[in-house]
C-alpha cells in the first residue's frame, strides 16, 4: 500500500493545534503532510492495535479530554493539481488556498467559502458552507482509505446534507478531493469573495480564539409546529433558524463562564477570552442548551467536533 515512514511523537500538547486554544495532551501524535502519510499512520496504528482519530486545521475542534489515548493524526499540507476546470486537492490543503487558486483561474463555485478556516478534507467531512452554498456543490468525487484499501466515491455516495456527510458515520479517511468548477462568465466571483473576506475578517479576526460557529443552525423541517409559532419569522433564512438568534433570545450575548465569553455581537461565537478550560465550555453550553430548550422546545446540535 505504502512504505512511507512516519514520525510518531509522544505527549503532545494540543492547545496550539486548535483555533479554540483549548486542549489536553495526545499520547501519540503524527503529522500527515500528504495523503500517503495518513495511510501509513493508520496502517501503523492498526498493526499495533491502537485506535485512530484524525483532524486537520483545528478550526472546528474542541479538545475536551485531558489525555487522548488514540493515535491522533493531524493532516496538514499537500498539493493542488489543476486540469482545466478540475482540481485534485489533497485533504490537508487549506480550503482558503483552493478558493484563491480557483479565483485566479477565473472559476466560480467556491467564492462563498472565502476565508473559512481549516482544510479541504475537514470542509468535506462537515460539508462546510456559508451564504447559502456548501462545498458539496462543487465536489465531483473523493478518494478515501478504509483501513485496507484506497478508492474513489462519487458525490452522490457521500450522503451530503446540511453540515453532514457519510464520513461522520463511516470509519473512512479522506485522502483527496476532486472539485469541478465552471468559468466565471460574468466576472463576479472575485468581488463576491472580496466582500465575504472583509465580513469574515471583521467577525472572526485571525487572532480570535474560537472554533467558529459552535452550534448548527436549525432546519425548519426538523422542529414541531408549536416550536415554529415561537420563532420570529423574519429571522428564518432559507429554511433555517440561525442558532445565533435562538441563543441571543436567551441572553447569550456577552455571557461569561470562567475563561469563556460569548461575543457581544453574536450569540453563537464562543471565545476563549482568558485561559478557558474544557469545563468552562461544557458549563456554558449546557446552560444555553437548557435555556433554548425551555424557551423554544428546540434541541441545539453542536457543529464543532469533540475529541
Amino acid at each position: 500500500m505504502t512504505k512511507d515512514k512516519i514520525k510518531i511523537r509522544k505527549n503532545v500538547s494540543l492547545k496550539k493545534y486548535s483555533t479554540f486554544g483549548i486542549g489536553g495532551v495526545a499520547e501519540l501524535f503524527v503529522f500527515a503532510k500528504k495523503p500517503e502519510d495518513i495511510v501509513s499512520a493508520v496502517l501503523w496504528a492498526h498493526s499495533n492495535k491502537i485506535p485512530v482519530k484524525i483532524f486537520a486545521g483545528g478550526s472546528n475542534i474542541f479538545f475536551e479530554k485531558n489525555r487522548i489515548k488514540e493515535l491522533l493524526i493531524c493532516a496538514r499540507g499537500g498539493k493542488i493539481i489543476r486540469n482545466k476546470n478540475k482540481y485534485i486537492v489533497d485533504s490537508g490543503v487549506s480550503l482558503d488556498s483552493v478558493v484563491k487558486k480557483s479565483l485566479r483561474g477565473g472559476y466560480v463555485g467556491l467564492e462563498s467559502l472565502t476565508a473559512i478556516p481549516g482544510t479541504v478534507g475537514g470542509a468535506v467531512y462537515g460539508n462546510a458552507g456559508a451564504y447559502g452554498h456548501s462545498i458539496s456543490e462543487s465536489v465531483k468525487r473523493i478518494q478515501i482509505f478504509d483501513g485496507k484499501k484506497m478508492f474513489w466515491i462519487k458525490n452522490s455516495e457521500c450522503g451530503f446534507e446540511y453540515r453532514e456527510s457519510i464520513f461522520k458515520k463511516r470509519n473512512w479517511y479522506i485522502l483527496r478531493i476532486e472539485i469541478d468548477l465552471k468559468k466565471d462568465k460574468y466576472g463576479k466571483a472575485r468581488s463576491v469573495s472580496k466582500k465575504i473576506r472583509t465580513i469574515r475578517n471583521k467577525k472572526y479576526p485571525p487572532t480570535l480564539k474560537c472554533p467558529g460557529s459552535f452550534f448548527k443552525n436549525v432546519l425548519m423541517k426538523n422542529i414541531s409546529k408549536n416550536a415554529i409559532k415561537k420563532i420570529d419569522g423574519s429571522k428564518i433564512i432559507e429554511g433555517k433558524i440561525p442558532a445565533g438568534y435562538l441563543l441571543e433570545s436567551v441572553g447569550a450575548k456577552g455571557m461569561r463562564v470562567g475563561g469563556i465569553k460569548i461575543a457581544d455581537y453574536h450569540g453563537n461565537l464562543f471565545i476563549n477570552a482568558r485561559n478557558a478550560t474544557a469545563m468552562d465550555v461544557n458549563t456554558i453550553t449546557t446552560v444555553l442548551k437548557k435555556n433554548v430548550k425551555r424557551k423554544f422546545n428546540i434541541d441545539l446540535e453542536e457543529e464543532i467536533i469533540r475529541f
